[in-house]
């Protein structure tokens, strides 16, 4: 009986310690948008280290199924200067675990001008609050509800706006 006790404790014990798995992206993670996997009838590009999930999600993203969640690791970006990246772990459970960057990109790379959950903001507001309000249901990823019109925008002005990210070398 003793033995069992003791089981259960440690068992709970591990479980509430073991790490959760997680991705702190990195200055060196944001990096030319021509670099992205392109979704086809989408503007954003998705990026993942991981090339399995990267490959999950791409899929989510052919697909657009609501309730579906993006991998761990999994950035997703529609302009150089902002991106949100799948973080995961115990990280912003109001956001889906989504943490929102404000970049500064230049021919040299990428500098992080903020990262976090709802502080982060831009022209608009609050990033987080913004992409809970319109895709609740699809990942925070607002493409799927009101894509680049919903932002006042052509797919042709957003794609010029991917092409001009300084990070990428000049196009042959």
């Amino acid at each position: 009986m003793r033995s069992f006790v003791l089981a259960g404790l440690l068992g709970a014990l591990v479980a509430t310690t073991a790490p959760a798995k997680e991705f702190v992206a990195q200055e060196s993670d944001f990096r030319c948008l021509r670099d992205g996997s392109r979704v086809e009838g989408h503007t954003f590009l998705l990026f993942n280290k991981n090339h399995h999930r990267l490959r999950k999600a791409i899929h989510l993203a052919e697909k657009g199924q609501p309730g579906k969640h993006y991998p761990v690791g999994t950035i997703v970006q529609l302009f150089p200067f902002e991106a949100m990246v799948k973080r995961g772990g115990h990280f912003n459970p109001d956001g889906d675990g989504w943490e929102f960057f404000r970049l500064i990109v230049s021919a040299s790379g990428t500098q992080i001008a903020a990262r976090g959950g709802p502080e982060v903001a831009n022209v608009i507001g609050s990033c987080q609050n913004c992409h809970s309000n319109v895709a609740p249901t699809y990942d925070l990823i607002c493409e799927f509800v009101i894509g680049s019109s919903g932002l006042g925008l052509t797919d042709e002005q957003v794609r010029a706006a991917q092409n001009a990210d300084l990070r990428c070398p000049p196009a042959p």
